[in-house]
């Protein structure tokens, strides 16, 4: 009887480790070991595994899965075409479900990445353009990540249909430098680079607004925007900013 007992736990032990790789980030490491060691196809399943379920697990590594991991994936993929082709089908099939309506903010912004690690941003820029028309909700919650892509594809026309109100941008964005600052000054563990991330997210969105809407005549509100961006602001580097913006998109102002 005990070894029956003894015997039905080491099967359960075994089951449960087969069908559990672990903790995400060793399963990436992992999958880094198999690469150095030429291990190329196991090195690929802790790739898709870590795709696939490392958010489940930890969700503070959403910017590792969509950043560093995907540069192995592709690293690997030079050595193993069969690494990339899997990749490029993932992303193929995450892009087909957003054009069936069965997409998130979540599923576009992987396909973004990997078409970004891909060189292929362009893809991007024609799955927005599906989207707009598909899923025309999902495109307008996926417009801040796509913005960047869009304005630098000189799609000024398309951003001016799916931008928010400048009143309500500069609003979130003076809430989330208030909340940023406070964070920074209250807590002794907050470090300058804390800082300086809130005061070049503050610039970058006002830049990326500005260009918007200089770019479709939209001046007596890209002037009105500037000001609000500007009032009561006392950091003199996002002062410094926001005149060097001023002068490269508002000189006349």
């Amino acid at each position: 009887m005990k070894k029956t007992a003894l015997f039905i736990v080491v099967v359960i032990t075994f089951a449960c480790s087969c069908s559990e790789p672990g903790d995400p980030e060793k399963v990436l490491a992992r999958a880094r070991k198999y690469y150095q060691q030429g291990n190329y196809e196991k090195a690929l399943q802790d790739h898709i595994w870590f795709h696939e379920n490392a958010l489940k697990h930890k969700p503070s590594l959403y910017g590792v899965r969509l950043s560093f991991a995907l540069l192995d994936w592709i690293e690997l993929g030079r050595k193993y075409p069969e690494a990339y082709n899997e990749l490029i089908d993932i992303r193929n099939r995450k892009t087909e479900l957003i054009k069936k309506k069965s997409g998130t903010l979540e599923l576009f912004h992987d396909v973004q990445s990997i078409n970004k690690y891909v060189n292929e941003s362009t893809r991007t820029i024609d799955l927005y353009k599906d989207m707009t028309v598909c899923d025309f909700d999902l495109a307008k919650q996926c417009y801040d990540l796509a913005k960047a892509e869009l304005i630098a594809h000189e799609e000024f026309d398309l951003c001016n249909r799916m931008m928010e109100a400048p009143m309500f941008i500069i609003r979130d964005m003076r809430k989330m430098l208030d909340k940023n600052i406070t964070f920074y000054k209250t807590n002794p563990w907050a470090d300058e680079a804390h800082l300086e991330w809130s005061i070049q997210h503050y610039l970058e969105e006002a830049e990326s607004t500005l260009i918007v809407l200089v770019k479709n005549n939209r001046f007596v509100e890209a002037e009105r925007f500037w000001g609000t961006a500007v009032k009561d602001i006392d950091i003199a580097r996002i002062k410094s900013g926001l005149a060097d913006l001023k002068a490269r998109y508002l000189p006349s102002g």
